[in-house]
């Protein structure tokens, strides 16, 4: 029987990589290297505010440029710390500790082996740093099945910007749209993504988090493991 789908567009961070472990690890290591106490609301606090930026940047409210300037100097000055350095220097820190962290969502690898293994391409489609993310897909073990990676740095606009998926689109083997489709955690980033440029969507909603109106996926997941009954 063939297949509805032959291209995969998977976005990385907490679809197929753990960012969430990542980030929890990098950052602990971050505060405990500057003198701040690492506590769990310290990490929480640093979370919150990063996340927001992102949203800012999907939003195109911020660049990537000035998130990078701008996180741990809001951090520092929420939790009242006290820094005479450069902010940057400390997001460079950061950024060097999660790069070695190449953590993967439980079953990723197997799923993406399976995946190519039944004939899909897979391409990665991520919003991340691009020289962090490719250090942290090098460590995965994830890229003998992907054919390739694209990071919004390199093409110029992020997810959910219609004109990113438009440059993937030229660059994928597949000239049909239909045959393709978005997978990724972020309805804001993934999924609105892929509404605005006419693909089919998987939103993998492992918190279950309520779907709000204006946009919605073709299909909904709580983990990996059940994309296998749409996928094959």
């Amino acid at each position: 029987m063939e297949r509805r789908y032959t291209t995969i567009l998977f976005d990385a961070d907490n679809t197929l990589l753990d960012f969430s472990l990542s980030e929890n690890r990098s950052i602990v290591k971050t505060l405990e290297y500057y003198g701040v106490e690492a506590s769990s609301e310290n990490v929480k606090t640093y979370v919150e505010i990063n996340l927001a930026l992102w949203k800012q940047l999907e939003k195109k409210e911020i660049t990537k440029s000035e998130l990078k300037q701008i996180r741990f100097k809001r951090f520092f000055d929420t939790i009242g710390f006290s820094f005479d350095g450069d902010t940057f220097e400390v997001n460079e820190h950061y950024l060097a500790l999660l790069s070695e962290c190449g953590y993967t969502i439980s079953g990723a690898k197997e799923l993406c082996e399976k995946l190519t293994d039944a004939g899909y391409k897979l391409y990665i489609v991520t919003n991340g740093i691009a020289k962090t993310q490719a250090k942290r897909l090098s460590k995965s073990g994830l890229l003998p099945s992907v054919s390739d990676v694209f990071v919004s740095e390199a093409v110029g606009f992020p997810k959910p910007d219609k004109r990113f998926f438009d440059y993937v689109l030229d660059r994928i083997d597949e000239r049909d749209k239909s045959k393709v489709i978005v997978i990724g955690d972020s309805l804001s980033s993934d999924i609105k993504g892929a509404c605005d440029s006419g693909l089919d969507s998987i939103w993998l909603n492992s918190n279950g988090a309520p779907s709000p109106d204006g946009f919605s996926a073709t299909y909904t997941v709580t983990c990996l493991k059940e994309l296998e009954s749409i996928l094959f």
